[in-house]
Parts: C-alpha cells; structure tokens; sequence
C-alpha cells in the first residue's frame, strides 16, 4: 500500500502536550495513542488521495479512531485514522466486511481510493482511510429506531456468517467483549487493580463484579458449547448506526469487528439500551423481547431457544469487558479510574439480571 512516509511525525513531532492529553493506551503500550489531527496529516490526505481539503476539520468521535470530518470544495468526507495496533491483514479483513455487506444490501461506508488505485496509506506508522460523509438526521438509541436497527444487525450477522476471515479479522487486540470462559480470571485482574484503590466503593464495586463473574460463568457453562459463533460487528450502537428519513443509511465503525457468538453482539446493543438502576416490569421485558424478535426478522438462521435462554446471561456478561477488559488494561491509573466511575450501578444492574434470571428467560423465549 501506499506510506505517507514524507510526511509522517515522528515521535518526537507528535507533541508532548498531545501525549498528556490522551491517557487511554492499553496493553503496556500496544493500543497506542487516539490519532490527533495535524498539517503533516492534512498534507497527506491532499497529496496521496488527490482531495483538495481545507485544514480545518471537525473531529467526529469516536473512542478508538480518529474520524475526522473535511471538506474538499463542495465535498464531504471522513479521514479514519487508525491506531498503531491495527494491521493491514485486520483493516484488510474490516473493508472485506463492508464490502460483502454493501453487495447485500446493508449500506456501508464508501471508500475513497487512493491516486494509485489503494484503499488506505500509512502515515506515522497509522492505517489511513478517506470514506465519503453521510448524513444522519435520528439516533438508534431511542426504542422506535432500535426496532428499525436490529433487524438489520440481524441481516449483518447472516452476511458474514458466509465470508472467511483471517485470523486478523476473527480477533481484535481490544473490543468491548469477554469471552465467557476467561471471564472470571479477566475480572480478576480488574478487581485486584481496583482494590489497590482501597476505597468502600472500590472495595464495593470489586466484590460485586466477583459475584457476577461468578454466577454469569455458572450460569453459563453448560450452554455456551451450543451457542452459534461467527464474526460479528462489535460495536452495534447509537453513534454507529446513521438515521436518516427512518432509513437505516450507514454501518460504520468495525473496530471491534470479530469471532463470538452472535447473541453476545445482540447483547451489548440491549444492555446499552436497557442498563437502567430500576425495578424490572413486565412493560420493560415485553419491549425487549421485541428488540429480539426485531433481530430475528434479519436471520436467516432464527434463534434458537437455547440462545434465547442464554442472553439474559450474555446481557449480565457485559459490565465484565470494563472490569476485566478496559480497568485491567489501561496503562494510565487515572484513565483506570475513570473508567470505573459509574460501574458500580451497571455492575449491580447485572446482578439483578442473575438473580431473577428465570423471569428474563420467560419473557426471552
């Protein structure tokens, strides 16, 4: 591919005050920084993809790229620039997504290709891309659009149940997801850091997550083995799913694209939406089960009931992927500590989950 090498940063250049600003590395150091926007980038974009964009950009977001929104003369687009992690093989396998699912009807992002005809450049030693700007006027997060969204997370999921992957692609170094069966020992080294704090509500939060760790694994161990897996999305949520005229317009964001079972996709969209400090009715449960039933309409394999009985378990899983995942990751101590604000009430939100496990999976199946 092409590399950008002319007008990369090096270290040094990056700045010392960008390196302060941006705490959330991970893995000793393997994450890498969030990409910040730069002239040396500016010039890139122009000279490698032809685009005569103006220096002035707006950063859209986004916890793990930098998406940053240019205008070329009468033209919008999105420069996506990757951390240092992400390979060519796994960016390779991400456009391999969004290529077989555009060619099924599932509108994703339009890239730009390069003057010599490639999808990406290197520049500081970062995967780049330039995909063309979509609108969106609605957000997926309300109940109404969920139940236009999930059907076509379903529709994804039979897409890519059918393309081979690399290994690049089947496993992200970093994603919002705990695999069941390392959830406890990934919990743990996120208590043993959070107990370090020596604080009550560390101290509460710690033992709580210990207990869910515990009974999501029982609960799950005899049903996993039987659960579908496949390459899923991994980020099926609000900022990644583009509204527009009550049409879904855009899938974007495959940063945390990779291999599990496919209800734990579904899992992470329903307990973003339903994560709630709150007794469970009937009327809440009801309107889940339709967000299921949504996600089904797009399966060309349904759900099975042994599925249906393990999401209200994968649901509970979820809080584990902070605790065991991003606390016990971070590299930075403060960026660990923020992290862990606020998942004492998710935490216990789970745990509520468990503990009236039979009533979730009535109101499931």
């Amino acid at each position: 591919m092409d590399k950008g090498d002319e007008c990369a940063l090096t270290d040094h250049e990056i700045g010392k005050d960008i390196q302060k600003a941006v705490t959330d590395n991970a893995g000793g150091g393997v994450r890498g920084l969030r990409a910040q926007p730069s002239a040396e980038l500016f010039q890139a974009v122009r000279h490698y993809f032809g685009l005569h964009i103006l220096e002035d950009g707006t950063d859209l977001g986004g916890s793990d790229t930098l998406n940053l929104l240019v205008t070329d003369i009468q033209n919008r687009y999105v420069v996506r620039v990757y951390r240092p992690y992400v390979t060519e093989a796994r960016l390779s396998d991400i456009q391999l997504a969004r290529q077989a699912l555009k060619v099924n009807g599932v509108p994703t992002s339009e890239v730009i290709l390069t003057r010599n005809g490639h999808q990406w450049i290197t520049f500081d030693e970062r995967l780049v891309e330039v995909e063309k700007y979509v609108e969106k006027d609605a957000r997926m997060a309300v109940y109404d659009n969920l139940m236009l969204g999930l059907p076509v997370l379903g529709q994804i999921h039979t897409i890519l149940k059918e393309v081979q992957f690399s290994a690049a692609g089947r496993s992200p170094l970093f994603a919002n997801h705990i695999e069941p069966q390392k959830a406890i020992d990934m919990t743990l080294r996120g208590t043993e850091r959070i107990r370090e704090w020596k604080s009550s509500n560390h101290l509460r939060l710690a033992e709580a997550a210990e207990e869910l760790a515990h009974l999501v694994f029982e609960g799950e161990q005899k049903l996993v083995p039987m659960l579908p897996r496949q390459v899923v999305h991994g980020d099926y949520w609000d900022t990644n799913v583009f509204i527009r005229n009550d049409r879904i317009v855009l899938v974007a964001d495959f940063d945390f694209m990779g291999e599990r079972a496919r209800i734990d996709d579904l899992a992470l969209t329903l307990y973003f939406f339903d994560c709630a400090n709150e007794p469970v009715s009937k009327k809440r449960l009801s309107r889940l089960r339709n967000l299921i039933d949504a996600y089904n309409e797009g399966l060309s394999e349904r759900l099975s009931i042994i599925e249906r009985m393990a999401l209200p378990l994968a649901i509970a899983r979820q809080p584990l992927w902070s605790i065991g995942g991003w606390i016990a990751l971070l590299d930075d101590e403060e960026a660990a500590r923020r992290h862990a604000s606020g998942m004492l009430d998710e935490v216990e939100f789970a745990l509520r989950i468990v503990r009236e496990l039979d009533k979730w999976q009535a109101a499931f199946i």
